[in-house]
């Protein structure tokens, strides 16, 4: 049995009891702890003390090898998910399918600060998880890759031993200094018209589809959903409504293209918009879609409009991880970051946005936010 007070003081459960001004246990008032208990009492796996002050489980805890596999088989794996992802927009995603236990977010491998970009959700029932596998899913605009968990920890302990084994190597030349980003996996595009050469400004909706789309947000904004739920909306009937519109490029488009050179880990881009980047998995991938780019003579097709491809490198590979991983904190910067121009957009004359035209980067959901 632990102590009642203790468990409400948690920040989890102040926010849920509105304990605002709860420090530690002592703080609990006595008649949030009788509300509590009376709660618990109706629960068929705990029990409470007579006092109503501790609380404990009714059944005795299975042993740790039987724990795990009975949570392994109720959890799935599901990627990919921006590195700002909230626990709770995951868990109100999925709970729309089965009951949610958990959702844990585990961290790269070599960057431990950072998440790895793959969450895992705990069902209520192993019958649940099956059939949430078999789902195809939306998130924010990403298809889902969905697996088992075991299938994630395999996964898992080939990319520690690889960490281990190049750790190894730096260590015996002399140099143990761990690299501060993942190096080689980014390639920058730039859509143009097929039939122009000019940039292309994806060619918008008809008009009933404009007005579908905005009919979404003026309901979402009237019931005070925040701006990326309405975002997540437009993405997702943006699947359905334009999936055969060959003058409008999406995110699934653009991975099947890019798929063919090496597994697509994320595909940063939003629709009408005229570029973007591609993260692979694998440096080889990023390096084999530049050198398709390059020899197609002008870049690859997708759909009606051509892509130019470019290494991201240098600086500029170094800002948009920093960018990219700076919405980890609570406080969200957007995913806001400009192309630099010049060879490998490393940075040029004029390589930021100015009246050269260089384009920029994708908005800022923050001032975007703000200005809704």
């Amino acid at each position: 049995m632990v102590c009642l007070a203790l468990i409400c003081s948690f920040s989890k459960m102040r926010g849920h009891l509105n304990l605002t001004e709860v420090k530690k246990a002592d703080d609990v008032p006595d008649c949030t702890l009788k509300v509590v208990a009376q709660t618990l009492r109706t629960s068929s796996s705990l029990k409470v003390s007579e006092d109503g002050k501790k609380v404990g489980r009714s059944t005795k805890l299975l042993e740790p090898e039987e724990l795990i596999e009975q949570l392994d088989s109720r959890t799935i794996a599901a990627s990919p998910l921006e590195l700002n992802v909230q626990r709770e927009a995951l868990e109100a995603f999925f709970g729309q399918y089965a009951k949610v236990n958990s959702v844990r977010l585990p961290r790269h491998v070599v960057q431990r600060k950072y998440f790895c970009g793959t969450a895992l959700i705990e069902f209520s029932a192993v019958e649940d998880a099956q059939t949430v596998l078999e789902q195809s899913l939306v998130f924010a605009g990403a298809e889902q890759e969905l697996k088992p968990k075991k299938d994630f920890d395999v996964i898992r302990e080939k990319e520690v031993e690889e960490f281990e084994r190049n750790r190894s190597i730096k260590t015996s030349n002399g140099s143990n200094a761990e690299e501060k980003h993942p190096k080689g996996l980014l390639v920058a595009f730039k859509l143009k018209s097929a039939s122009a050469g000019d940039s292309a400004e994806q060619n918008g909706p008809d008009e009933k589809k404009t007005a579908e789309m905005k009919m979404t947000k003026k309901v979402d904004d009237k019931h005070g959903s925040p701006i990326d739920k309405v975002v997540e909306k437009e993405n997702k009937s943006s699947i359905s409504i334009y999936k055969d519109d060959m003058n409008v490029v999406l995110r699934e488009d653009l991975k099947d293209v890019f798929k063919k050179f090496g597994t697509v880990k994320y595909v940063d881009f939003r629709i009408r918009e005229d570029k973007g980047y591609i993260r692979f998995e694998q440096p080889e991938a990023a390096q084999k879609a530049h050198a398709a780019s390059v020899s197609a003579k002008g870049g690859l097709v997708v759909k009606n409009f051509i892509a130019n491809v470019e290494p991201v490198t240098g600086v500029a590979e170094s800002e948009y991880w920093s960018l990219l991983r700076g919405n980890q904190g609570k406080h969200r910067v957007g995913n806001h970051f400009h192309w630099r121009g010049g060879k490998n957009n490393r940075g040029g004359k004029r390589g930021r946005d100015g009246e050269n035209g260089s384009p920029r980067g994708r908005p800022n959901e923050a001032k975007r936010a703000r200005a809704a």
